[in-house]
């Protein structure tokens, strides 16, 4: 049967109405010929092109780490090796800020993958009752800020001093009261515009205060083992360690607070000479009749405010005498502030960021690889050799320094997660108790000061503010060393 012509398709062609007809086998060597070179793999190349183009600095970088690490990870029995190289993979990759979920998750598959650890093992920080109770506390946390609870707390504890250093110190107080109990991101969150007005109030830059403000979040942090994520973790690492071991909810204080308050001295007597800007900008008289309008009622109504207070008050007292009753005390709560509607269920789930707690239970994971491999008993060994000739103080200032690096690239949780093994074999090997370097660590791990990328808030204050990356080495290295210095010896003499 002959084919008849196509003439409707003859402009497909370029064709006009006086063209030669185009049968079907014409059309399809010719209409189709543009699609078909389109899949032709020489649109290869540019794709892959494209990927270098994104990817290839960082390829690099991990291939010549790893080329680097050739000579000792051949010494290492292969688990030991294979861990060795999949935490450097990961590390490289968690500096070029890329996510640190997607970063452990992958880790830890190639971990289950190659049979370093179980499938058991890789689960074990989704079981982990600290991670729940980071992610309940945010909630319960949140029902303060959405209740209006915090522009209450800032108003009475802000107060209206004189002069920059005597704002500054209320500023961190007050904060650090605040952080001690409450995730240390929306407390900044919701402080930056209350220091905004009350700086202008006072006459005052508020660039000159913001830095001091994301810094005494995570000092406070350090007050209660409920003030940061990073205390939980260590306290949960510890517990699977040690059963026996329990952390109340004020034991850290002690240290804590010579950690504070070392960092409150350095703030108030250097934040003048070190931050940008002068603190003093105008008419603090002026500056108040424009910044302090009336005070708006509380979202949520008084009542529940007063709920929301009453009721996470009364949590963590009971938490701070029973620290097994924390969870479900705020378990509890939560569920009567959701009934209550001081706070919408909507609200509670958004509270809890998903990537963070994914990253903490993964960190589990890769502390039983470190674990099991065997690669933390040989890296305690190298440090032990080298740094317990100079004391057991001296080797709490080699955990805490060495925390204060890797923390500079990855979350504190990580640091604490990744590290806690490798703490524990250089207690056990240098013959002393593990607890005071586990408060080491954990400091540690909180001590974000040194670049913006560092920590959430640091990130926070440095885009509202308009601080450069030397800002916050010329004043965050400086706090680091002095917190160091006060931190370590207290942890050898109240950690119990």
């Amino acid at each position: 049967m002959r084919l008849q012509p196509l003439p409707s398709l003859l402009s497909l062609r370029g064709g006009d109405a006086t063209a030669a007809p185009v049968t079907a086998p014409t059309l399809a060597t010719t209409t189709y010929a543009p699609t078909l070179s389109a899949l032709a793999p020489a649109s290869s190349p540019s794709a892959l092109e494209a990927f270098w183009a994104e990817h290839g600095k960082l390829l690099s970088i991990i291939a010549g780490s790893l080329v680097l690490m050739t000579p000792l990870l051949l010494r290492l029995p292969r688990p030991a090796a294979i861990t060795a190289g999949v935490l450097t993979v990961a590390l490289v990759q968690m500096v070029f800020d890329a996510p640190a979920d997607l970063v452990l998750l992958e880790a830890v598959v190639v971990l289950v993958g190659l049979k370093v650890i179980s499938m058991k093992d890789a689960l074990k920080g989704f079981s982990s009752e600290g991670v729940v109770s980071v992610g309940v506390m945010t909630a319960v946390a949140k029902s303060v800020q959405v209740t209006g609870g915090l522009q209450l707390i800032s108003k009475y504890l802000l107060g209206s001093p004189r002069g920059y250093e005597m704002a500054l110190v209320r500023l961190v107080i007050a904060t650090m009261a605040i952080s001690a109990f409450m995730n240390n991101t929306p407390v900044c969150a919701m402080l930056m515009p209350i220091v905004h007005g009350w700086a202008a109030a006072l006459g005052l830059c508020s660039a000159s205060l913001l830095m001091p403000l994301s810094f005494a979040t995570m000092l406070g942090g350090t007050l209660t083992m409920i003030g940061s994520s990073t205390n939980l973790v260590a306290a949960n690492a510890a517990s699977l360690h040690d059963p026996s071991f329990s952390m109340k909810v004020f034991d850290i204080s002690a240290i804590g607070a010579v950690n504070a308050l070392a960092g409150t001295a350095y703030m108030a007597l250097t934040a003048r000479h070190l931050l940008p800007g002068s603190p003093e900008v105008g008419n603090p008289a002026a500056a108040s009749a424009s910044a302090s309008p009336k005070a708006a009622p509380p979202p949520r109504g008084t009542a529940r405010l007063w709920i929301t207070l009453a009721l996470i008050s009364t949590t963590m007292t009971v938490a701070s005498q029973a620290p097994k009753a924390l969870l479900p005390m705020a378990l509890g709560c939560l569920c009567v502030l959701v009934r209550l509607g001081c706070m919408s269920l909507k609200e509670a789930w958004g509270a809890i960021n998903g990537p963070v707690l994914l990253s903490i239970a993964l960190s589990f994971a890769l502390g039983e690889a470190i674990q099991k491999s065997s690669l933390a008993t040989i890296l305690a060994g190298s440090i032990v050799d080298v740094v317990a000739p100079y004391g057991k103080l001296a080797l709490l200032f080699a955990v805490y320094f060495v925390a204060i690096l890797i923390g500079a690239v990855i979350s504190n949780n990580a640091v604490v997660a990744l590290m806690f093994p490798i703490v524990v074999r250089i207690c056990d090997k240098a013959g002393m108790d593990w607890k005071p370097a586990l408060y080491a660590l954990t400091l540690a791990a909180s001590a974000s000061f040194s670049t913006p990328v560092s920590y959430q808030t640091n990130l926070m204050v440095a885009s509202e503010a308009g601080y450069s990356f030397g800002d916050f080495l010329k004043f965050g290295v400086p706090l680091q060393i002095v917190c160091m210095l006060a931190t370590v010896p207290a942890c050898m003499l109240l950690a119990k």
